[in-house]
């Protein structure tokens, strides 16, 4: 798929946040895949339940679903950066495929 992680479509943040909260803490789950591109120090500072907390708690700047049917979301973070969240969203669970910290040049324009 030439463009899978690009966003197809833009969703209201109350409506993202909303479908997560129905879904619940518990079963919101983090792959995995969802650290391998953290340090060891950024490993101690992101967990799967941090994650949890920042999709529950927070609301984003942006969120849509990808061409790949993932949905993603950016929060603000310190120093001018975001945490982009990849989630695939299942009838049953919610599940963190990857996230990573991206500066704010690196936030995607919705045409």
């Amino acid at each position: 798929m030439l463009h899978g992680n690009r966003i197809r479509e833009q969703i209201k943040a109350n409506d993202f946040v909303e479908t997560l909260r129905n879904y619940g803490a518990e079963r919101i789950e983090c792959s995995s895949h969802a650290f391998f591109r953290l340090s060891g120090k950024q490993r101690t500072l992101f967990t799967c339940e941090s994650i949890r907390r920042i999709l529950l708690e927070e609301s984003p700047e942006l969120a849509g679903i990808q061409h790949n049917g993932c949905y993603t979301a950016f929060y603000k973070h310190k120093n001018n950066k975001f945490i982009r969240i990849i989630l695939d969203m299942k009838a049953d669970r919610a599940e963190v495929v990857t996230f990573y910290v991206i500066g704010e040049r690196q936030l995607p324009v919705i045409k």
